[in-house]
């Protein structure tokens, strides 16, 4: 969980998902493999920019935030924004509307598939 220690104004960058940036196909593979291990979470997040489809695999611990930030579909106050460092992508969590101080950060994890669902109720909420 992550707590908004400062106002942060509608559109305003939050923080960045960052981690390794992976093919999609490296993605599944690793997915799989965290599976196995209970003891281990899985901090992976799929998209597609400019005709590719990417993932950030931000399951290593590395002190950066935003891995951290919960799920909400009904009141998000983030989202994210791709954006690029030359020709590689990056993904940022940027204000849906101002954020006031001692507010928890949430966005919408976009993950809508049967087995998730089904695997994770909170999904939906």
């Amino acid at each position: 969980m992550l707590i908004m220690k400062f106002v942060i104004c509608r559109g305003d960058f939050a923080v960045e998902y960052a981690g390794e940036l992976i093919e999609h196909s490296t993605a599944e593979e690793r997915e799989n493999k965290y599976a196995m291990d209970v003891s281990k979470g899985c901090y992976m997040y799929y998209f597609k920019t400019k005709g590719k489809h990417y993932c950030i695999d931000a399951t290593v611990e590395t002190g950066r935030y935003g891995r951290l930030v919960n799920h909400s579909r009904q009141t998000p106050n983030l989202m994210t924004k791709v954006i690029m460092n030359g020709k590689i992508p990056r993904l940022i969590l940027v204000a849906k509307h101002d954020i006031e101080p001692g507010t928890e950060l949430l966005y919408d994890y976009g993950d809508r598939s049967k087995e998730s669902l089904a695997a994770h109720p909170w999904l939906a909420k």
